[in-house]
């Protein structure tokens, strides 16, 4: 147990800021952002469309690199050591290339920020605004969409048409396909693969004689939490709750199941103030009047013996504890939405300014952040790399982690497999909006709290969310 809440907490290192928030986008904002937009419209790219490197097809003009020379700059909220090591070795093997990497959370600033995220972006706004903004944007903290439209990132599609080495035999390529919009176009890069998995106290499984279908390969939050309860209804044993959280986090899991219909980030439209997101609300604070959430604080996580029905993990650990013989983890499988959808956290994602004048250069950066050099190196700790042998390494590391000081091990082909199946799932990425995020989390942990009933929280949420969308 000890070993698996370290690793927890390693992982949580890296991840802090993918659940942030943010105040509404200052208006100011985005006019300047929309002016970009259009001037970067009017700047002609040196690079043609062509096919998509990544169907197999042709590409019609062969990549030319730029002259290797210049300063490029990146902004980040976290001072992510892979990235200055990174940026360290692309230096030394450029001489002529200068790398700023200008983190706003780092050791010697900023580290008691009340809301660094918030703050972060504020900061990050400014500088867009008067067009002082870095070349390469670290992403997985911002609305992207938000940004997006706003004309903040470059599309990256012509520039990996013309980089055939991302292909399907050194890449997952499924990944990048999936950060593309409607259109094709790609405005952030994935550097890793992360996904959530879900899975089922093995043995309340075994006392209920109830079983999965071995080819449910995938599971939406409603139906996962349909067998939890399941489970939880026939079992006599105490100390059992149907997840390790409570209402909040079950509002938001069905949420996601059909997320598009409630919150269409692409289209701009929110169907908040509906019966159906009511009945949503409703059913959680159901399940808690009902008692099948422990009460803060009443279990002892190291000297007593507890079970959660569903629970909820990410890929590197659950893969692990999966296939330890004695695991109580009972079919683990990415967690998808209504329609099978397998969505990718884009946390560690990466864009180019559209207003940067030195753009090639920043693809060539980012390339060598794909690259086997980059993607193996061991400061991206539990991160999968979207590169096959980043992906292999981050899996011998992983492993090595999980297996030591265990009684039983588990073999690298057995883990790797495992991983690599889940991974090649991935189809969509998650539109994951702090601001929205935001909203969410303030109005439902209002009605959970019994300050304002189901049908306020909507309304509320709805005009919030209009609002946002129409700035």
């Amino acid at each position: 147990m000890k070993k698996r809440l370290l690793t927890i907490m390693i992982a949580f290192a890296v991840l802090t800021g993918c659940n942030g928030t943010v105040k509404e986008t200052d208006p100011s904002v985005t006019q300047a952002l929309q002016v970009t937009q259009g001037d970067a419209a009017n700047q002609t790219n040196s690079l043609p469309p062509v096919n998509d490197g990544l169907t197999g097809q042709n590409n019609k003009k062969e990549y030319v690199q730029p002259k290797m020379e210049g300063e490029i700059t990146i902004s980040t909220l976290l001072d992510h050591e892979f990235l200055t090591i990174a940026a360290d070795m692309f230096m030394n093997k450029y001489p002529n290339v200068k790398i700023k990497v200008n983190a706003f959370l780092n050791s010697s600033n900023n580290l008691s920020n009340e809301n660094p995220m918030e703050n972060y972006r504020s900061q990050l706004n400014t500088k867009i605004m008067t067009g002082k903004a870095e070349d390469i944007i670290l992403a997985g903290h911002l609305p992207i969409k938000k940004y997006t439209d706003m004309g903040a990132f470059e599309d990256m599609a012509n520039y990996l048409n013309q980089t055939p080495e991302i292909n399907t035999d050194n890449y997952f390529t499924n990944v990048i396909q999936a950060m593309k919009n409607t259109e094709g176009k790609l405005y952030v890069m994935p550097l890793a693969s992360s996904l959530e998995i879900v899975s089922f106290d093995k043995q309340l499984v075994t006392e209920s004689n109830k079983q999965l279908d071995d080819n449910i390969t995938v599971m939406s939050y409603e139906k996962a939490l349909d067998f939890a309860k399941q489970l939880v209804d026939t079992t006599s044993r105490e100390n059992t709750y149907l997840v390790h959280g409570d209402g909040l986090d079950i509002v938001n899991g069905l949420l996601k199941d059909s997320y598009k219909k409630y919150i269409d980030v692409d289209n701009k439209k929110a169907n908040i103030d509906t019966t159906q997101y009511i009945a949503l609300l409703q059913t959680a604070k159901d399940l808690a009047e009902q008692g099948y959430f422990a009460a803060s604080g009443s279990i002892d996580f190291y000297n007593m013996e507890f079970h959660f029905a569903l629970k909820s993990d990410f890929e590197v650990q659950a893969a692990y504890y999966s296939l330890v013989p004695d695991s109580n983890d009972y079919h683990s499988i990415p967690l998808s939405d209504t329609d099978g959808n397998v969505y990718v956290n884009p946390n560690l994602s990466i864009g180019i300014n559209s207003s940067s004048n030195n753009k090639e250069l920043s693809w060539e950066f980012i390339k060598f952040l794909l690259s086997d050099e980059v993607q193996t190196m061991p400061s991206l700790y539990t991160w999968l790399g979207i590169n096959k042998k980043g992906f292999d390494a981050a899996v011998d590391r992983n492993l090595k982690l999980f297996n030591e000081g265990n009684k039983e091990t588990v073999s690298k082909d057995d883990y790797k497999n495992l991983l690599e199946s889940w991974i090649m799932q991935i189809n969509a990425y998650d539109p994951y909006d702090p601001t929205i995020d935001e909203f969410l989390l303030d109005e439902q942990s209002k009605f959970l709290g019994g300050k304002q009933s189901a049908e306020e929280t909507a309304r509320v949420l709805q005009a919030k969310i209009d609002k946002y969308f129409n700035e």
